[in-house]
């Protein structure tokens, strides 16, 4: 009989993929919330469709990173760390004096647009799990 690997699908490495996309896209903006009144500092942000599609080619996963020199390497792909992700930085024209290249407005519409792909990902990851629940609850009856 075939091994089945339940939890290992595509559909759930797609969901777990988008999930820490969407994480990386987080705390970017967070960081360039954090650095509203920083003078000289540029906003970046992560473009998800790319992040995702550069995550999912061939490797069904993100590839985890060392963060210090003295980290051990994680062989294949990884869910811990940050992701490697396509991140950009905003290097357009300033509309202010200091050089800071944060809108305010538009970072907290960035965030809020992430936040509902982050919750539907979450959302569509646990209706897998309830699915999964549910049969094998029934399963013993």
């Amino acid at each position: 009989m075939p091994e089945v690997k339940i939890l290992d699908g595509p559909t759930m490495r797609t969901l777990e993929t988008a999930l820490d996309v969407a994480s990386a896209r987080h705390q970017v903006i967070s960081n360039n919330v954090a650095h509203v009144n920083t003078p000289g500092f540029k906003a970046a942000d992560v473009d998800f469709v790319s992040s995702l599609e550069q995550a999912m080619a061939g490797r069904g996963g993100l590839a985890g990173r060392a963060t210090r020199a003295g980290h051990l390497p994680i062989p294949g792909p990884a869910s811990i760390g940050p992701p490697l992700v396509a991140q950009r930085v905003d290097e357009g024209v300033s509309m202010r004096v200091d050089g800071n290249s944060v809108d305010i407005d538009l970072e907290m519409a960035k965030m809020a647009e992430n936040a509902t792909m982050y919750n539907t990902f979450a959302q569509l990851a646990w209706s897998k799990f309830s699915i999964l629940k549910y049969v094998i609850s029934e399963g013993r009856r």
